[in-house]
């Protein structure tokens, strides 16, 4: 193993430790802190926290208090957030002007790697926050900047046997994560990164599937602003998505086609369908309107 894979790998295992220790259960008597003296970590995992599930939690900190006390560090006489976010920014909400927290001296270099760590154990993670964890715990690892990391990869599945010692450490990192393989992350994580605008940031705010954002990108760019709305305001179905995509790329019907439709197109006619084909054509007619407008 190089020595940047060794030494990221055996820095990786103590900051394991140390992240599941922070993690764990908390024995320890924790601090009451002024909420005004927290502040976010600006380069947490996190980047979306859904409005309704911060409002739900909020409540129950209202009737119940906060159960668990989130991690901070002393910053220049105030206390920055190593995870716990959603928690505080609920307190918040709640009115609370204090909230138990444990004050440790976490240093600059572990904070990324134990938020990152911690915030996979999550499982709302949406899959552009779950990319750039494991990003920058690969980066750890690797010695490398966080921005080096997927040409890094590619060239690792491609070349494995030219650099087997990052692939030991990348593979020992992963199955220590658990969930997908490094390779299949290569090929089914990564290209999120590379979304263009507005699929990235409707990924990128929790809205928008990353499934459904890869469907979007088979269609031509001046339609994708359009299908990242509808299936917002819709809430189109995957398959609901392949099939404007697949109307988008269909030659354009004929004048002397459109007239043979509406010449069929009749009371008479839909009276005569079931119930389900008659459903259907509802269905495309509305979808039609909805192209139309």
């Amino acid at each position: 193993m190089n020595k940047f894979a060794r030494k990221g790998a055996d820095r990786m295992s103590a900051v394991l430790d140390r992240a599941r220790d922070y993690a764990a259960p908390l024995t320890a008597t924790p601090e009451t802190v002024p909420v005004s003296l927290i502040d976010a970590n600006p380069d947490q995992p996190r980047r979306h926290f859904d409005d309704a599930a911060l409002q739900d939690l909020a409540r129950s900190i209202e009737a119940q208090g906060v159960l668990q006390p989130i991690l901070v560090r002393p910053v220049g006489g105030r206390y920055q957030i190593v995870f716990g976010e959603r928690r505080f920014r609920a307190a918040v909400r709640a009115g609370l002007t204090t909230m138990p927290a444990m004050v440790k001296a976490v240093a600059d270099a572990d904070v990324p790697v134990v938020a990152a760590l911690e915030n996979l154990q999550r499982h709302d993670l949406n899959r552009f926050e779950q990319v750039r964890a494991k990003v920058q715990l690969t980066a750890e690892v690797l010695g490398l900047r966080p921005d080096e990391v997927p040409a890094h990869l590619k060239r690792l599945r491609a070349q494995p046997d030219e650099h087997a010692e990052d692939v030991q450490a990348v593979e020992r990192l992963f199955g220590q994560l658990g969930g997908e393989q490094w390779r299949s992350f290569v090929v089914n994580g990564l290209p999120v990164l590379d979304l263009p605008d507005p699929m990235r940031s409707a990924v990128e705010s929790g809205g928008l599937a990353y499934s459904k954002a890869l469907l979007i990108g088979r269609a031509p760019a001046e339609h994708h602003r359009a299908l990242v709305r509808d299936t917002l305001a819709q809430g189109w179905t995957q398959l609901e998505l392949q099939r404007q995509i697949k109307l988008l790329l269909s030659p354009a019907p004929s004048l002397d086609a459109v007239a043979a439709l509406k010449r069929r197109l009749t009371a008479r006619r839909l009276a005569q369908l079931t119930a389900e084909q008659r459903q259907e054509a509802e269905r495309l007619m509305r979808a039609l309107q909805n192209l139309l407008d």
